[in-house]
């Protein structure tokens, strides 16, 4: 009988599928590679270390190992693991860490619309009463006119990066403003992503994409995935902040953000070098000299070299040094130059070999701030389980999430 019933498991045990997952990592880097912005921080004397750091590459190693995924940088690591249906995040500067279950996810994603909507509208009634206090008008001033342009195009341009044949592709999105009491005096603001994807999907990166639908899966058990789905989407858009600080709430931002979506779905395959620049160009600005921003924030047009980096453009220094916010610096630089040319119009006649009256003045770029992002270090190594410990003596604490639902 005991034979019987172990003959009975042994086949049992062949018959049960066996899933074996390889382990595979990767790394992300990110990195403020040039623009206005790099050039006036690098000359504030005595600038804390928190601002110089903006500079520093930071990068991310992805690795999955079996039902465990970890994503490792210097100052944090988070562990997705399966088996235990939990999330832990660990603050290496803090020596802390915490834990949360999928169940207490599955109920605070549940409660995150409600909890958006609630701090949008708080965020409102704070910059409603900004305005108050700082006397600005509740609208745009009637002379002014905006205009956005959304558009992707396909370059032809190809490079190998790394073993993958890559193709570029570049999304720019502009804001045209316009002073309609100054015929040929306007202001484009611009945003610029210049992205290199390969229609070969590295087989590290698929582990991880497969761990994620896994992840997914269990997960939404018991939710509804279209609300589940649009929640997560929501939270992922965190990256179009820089382009909301650019372009404001101004008249058609949102259709033009509705636009940009659309232009996207055109860009396939896998990013594997993004290049994103903020900037813009103003009439009648003068010539920016020298500068280690690349590229032009008011246009996509710039061939890469082999490296994935785009070639010099206009982007260079200015006379200021104060380090304020992207729409800030760029607003100041660009309504500065508009301003300034305005003012030579009003005291000094032009010379006699200028154009003819009303002739706008040629535009100058500014590149406010150029970001480079890659994927890169591709590996099928086994990686270190260490990764997925919880280092020795760190203390656990309540998670960001759950702190950010149980405030009042």
């Amino acid at each position: 009988m005991q034979r019987n019933l172990s003959r009975l498991i042994a086949l049992a045990a062949m018959a049960a599928p066996i899933i074996c997952y390889a382990d595979s990592s990767y790394e992300h880097s990110t990195q403020v590679t040039g623009g206005q912005l790099i050039d006036a921080i690098k000359n504030i004397p005595f600038a804390p270390k928190s601002v110089k750091a903006l500079t520093e590459p930071t990068t991310e190693t992805t690795m999955v190992h079996g039902n465990q995924k970890a994503i490792v940088s210097k100052d944090y690591t988070e562990i997705w693991d399966l088996d235990k249906e939990q999330i832990i995040h660990i603050d290496n500067a803090r020596h802390t860490y915490s834990v949360i279950t999928f169940a207490d996810m599955r109920k605070m994603i549940a409660e995150m619309p409600a909890k958006m909507a609630e701090m949008q509208d708080q965020m409102k009634e704070q910059q409603a009463k900004m305005k108050q206090q700082q006397g600005q008008a509740p609208v745009v001033p009637p002379n002014l006119k905006f205009n956005f342009t959304v558009d992707v195009k396909d370059t032809g341009l190809t490079k190998m990066i790394d073993q993958y044949n890559a193709k570029q592709q570049i999304m720019t999105m502009k804001m045209t403003v316009t002073d309609t009491n100054n015929p040929g005096t306007n202001i484009t603001y611009a945003f610029t992503d210049e992205i290199w994807t390969t229609q070969d999907l590295p087989a590290e990166m698929k582990d991880a994409r497969d761990f994620d639908m896994r992840f997914g899966k269990a997960l939404m058990q018991g939710m509804d995935a279209k609300d589940l789905m649009g929640t997560m989407a929501n939270m992922r858009n965190g990256g179009q902040m820089a382009m909301a600080q650019l372009f404001g709430a101004q008249p058609g931002a949102s259709d033009a953000f509705a636009e940009m979506q659309r232009q996207l779905a055109k860009i396939t395959g896998t990013r594997l070098v993004e290049i994103t620049r903020m900037g813009g160009s103003g009439t009648g600005m003068d010539s920016q000299q020298g500068g280690t921003g690349s590229g032009s924030g008011a246009n996509g047009s710039q061939a890469a070299n082999s490296n994935g980096s785009a070639g010099n453009g206009s982007g260079g220094n200015t006379s200021t040094t104060n380090v304020g916010s992207p729409s800030s610096m760029l607003g100041g630089a660009l309504l500065g130059a508009w301003r300034k040319k305005k003012a030579q119009q009003q005291d000094s006649p032009p010379p006699a070999s200028t154009a003819p009256a009303g002739t706008p003045g040629q535009p100058q770029d500014v590149t406010l701030m150029e970001m480079t992002a890659s994927t890169h270090a591709f590996s099928s190594a086994p990686v270190s389980t260490a990764a997925f410990q919880i280092p020795a003596g760190f203390k656990q604490v309540e998670s960001p999430m759950e702190q950010m639902m149980n405030k009042k």
